[in-house]
């Protein structure tokens, strides 16, 4: 069983155990979601506990007091091609140096007033996940819920929850691109109806490979530095989201995991996964913050890319074509509900 580490002498809250309550949710995301993978491929994760050494490198072991870091991966199962899973639950400082403003790390409108000759507390936790299925007409999915605190977190904009759920499809079917939406909207409605018109426009932007014009997939929710209301109320939100995650995406992969393809199909994946591959490594924030900051292994980041990718000089599909229509898609993002 992970375990829960202490918390900060100074948490965002005034009951003490607000840290391990945000990291049981994230925890049991982490769980139950690889329980119903497994349940449904038949086969197991792998996993990969990580430690520091005395000189903060990353090295394979169990957990110290400071740190809880697990990854998983599920690579060549039945149903999916690749899973790759990360649960962390981490206390330190930052580098002396850093601007977090730049790097993303604090809300908007924070005083970036840590940077220079002084090391900064923290404190992070969260879970996510990057699916890659076997069948092309099953959908990438990617998800991932955080939270983050600078310093004691008492500083406007010094702590936030962050994150969202996202599908990426090589081949688009309506129905869905519904469900996945309507669980999340779902979910938005039951605490703001403003949350899902909002994070979806906020999957879309973010989600948005600048230099090919177009969304990486079809979008879902996301949102970060979220921090307008009291740590209870949108861990209750983040908790009703992870929840959701499940209902959403396997009916999905049931429904499309024994259906018949073609060599041209999975080729047409491996294009698709090249675009979700840049878009890693040309926009991805948290990648470049974790890999910046040191926070976050190596391993990690690389953990969410598939397992084989292809690329094609001026890789336009025929006009008509299901491939064609995918792609006008991503070029506008649409409502689906």
């Amino acid at each position: 069983m992970l375990e829960i580490i202490e918390t900060l002498e100074k948490p965002v809250h005034k009951e003490q155990n607000m840290h391990g309550k945000i990291q049981k949710v994230f925890r049991q995301m982490f769980e139950n979601t690889c329980q119903a993978i497994e349940q449904l491929d038949g086969k197991k994760f792998i996993e990969q506990p990580w430690t520091r050494d005395k000189k903060s490198i990353w090295i394979s072991g169990e957990s110290s007091d400071d740190t809880v870091y697990v990854d998983r991966v599920l690579h060549g199962g039945n149903v999916f091609e690749k899973i790759g899973v990360n649960y962390v639950a981490i206390k330190g400082e930052m580098p002396s140096g850093m601007s977090f403003q730049k790097s993303g790390a604090l809300a908007t409108g924070a005083a970036d007033q840590v940077t220079g000759d002084k090391a900064t507390p923290y404190f992070a936790t969260g879970t996510s996940f990057v699916i890659h299925p076997h069948n092309p007409m099953a959908p990438i999915a990617h998800v991932n819920y955080r939270f983050f605190q600078l310093g004691d977190g008492t500083q406007p904009g010094y702590w936030w929850f962050g994150g969202g759920a996202d599908l990426t499809p090589a081949y688009l079917f309506e129905e869905d691109a519904v469900h996945f939406h309507k669980a999340h909207k779902e979910v938005c409605d039951r605490h703001d109806p403003s949350y899902y018109p909002r994070f979806k426009k906020g999957c879309d932007e973010y989600f948005h490979i600048s230099h090919r014009g177009e969304s990486r997939g079809i979008g879902g929710i996301f949102f970060d530095h979220l921090n307008d209301r009291t740590v209870e109320e949108l861990l209750s939100f983040v908790t009703d989201c992870t929840e959701a995650f499940v209902p959403a995406y396997i009916p999905l992969v049931e429904r499309r995991k024994d259906m018949a393809f073609t060599e041209e199909n999975k080729y047409w994946q491996c294009i698709v996964r090249g675009r979700y591959v840049e878009f890693i490594l040309t926009s991805d924030r948290g990648a470049r913050f974790g890999l910046a900051s040191g926070m976050v292994n190596v391993q990690s980041v690389f953990n969410c890319m598939p397992p084989v990718a292809d690329w094609k000089y001026d890789d336009q599909p025929t006009l008509g074509t299901q491939e064609a229509m995918l792609r006008e898609v991503l070029k506008t993002p649409r409502e689906w509900l």
